[in-house]
């Protein structure tokens, strides 16, 4: 199971464009697609991958990882500079937020645990359940699955994952300025000489 703390997901959402469709004469009888019907998992493979599961976390691991997760990107985010009180009170206000929301967090946990089951369990077989089993219940299983998250928050890690936020917030400002840069132009043409973008310079906003 992978569970990645550290790892950076962005979305870019766009407007959805959707076509409009023909539709076929009233005398001619469409045929609407039925939802896949998924089998359940046999119960052989149900208690399996709840073993796997137990093994591969626990609760409290994953409370841990939470708590050093957001303590290394405040750490961050704060910097070396920054004046001592106000790190004194961010620190406190992540406390403070973790103290209100553990609770929920373990009160949530076992529900997620069980579908963490039920997805692996329809998507390996016995066999492969049984592997992994051993693997988690081996020296270098064991050793893996209890340091796993920990790893992903090494500052090794999490610096690299900094370049590809780097990386895309860049892109996404350089986005930014092209709508704005376009949408100045279009004010342009229609007459209004003194349309300006804010996210672009002079000399930007008359090449566009």
């Amino acid at each position: 199971m992978k569970l990645v703390f550290s790892a950076l997901v962005i979305a870019l959402a766009a407007p959805a464009v959707s076509a409009a469709t023909q539709q076929p004469p009233a005398s001619v009888a469409t045929a609407i697609p039925q939802p896949t019907k998924i089998e359940p998992p046999s119960l052989e493979r149900m208690e399996l991958a709840r073993r796997y599961i137990g093994l591969a976390i626990s609760v409290d691991q994953f409370v841990d990882t939470m708590r050093s997760g957001m303590a290394a990107g405040l750490s961050e985010s704060l910097g070396s500079d920054v004046d001592e009180s106000d790190r004194i009170e961010s620190d406190t206000r992540m406390k403070r937020f973790l103290a209100l929301y553990e609770p929920k967090l373990r009160e949530r946990m076992p529900n997620l645990l069980e579908a963490y089951a039920q997805v692996y369990a329809r998507e390996f077989s016995a066999e492969e359940l049984q592997g992994m089993v051993a693997f988690a219940q081996s020296p270098a299983g064991h050793h893996y699955l209890s340091r796993r998250m920990a790893l992903e928050l090494d500052p090794a890690v999490l610096s690299q994952a900094q370049g590809f936020q780097n990386d895309a917030l860049s892109i996404l400002k350089q986005i930014q300025k092209e709508m704005c840069q376009a949408a100045t132009a279009k004010r342009i043409a229609a007459g209004d000489k003194k349309a300006k973008c804010p996210l672009s310079n002079e000399v930007d906003t008359r090449a566009s």
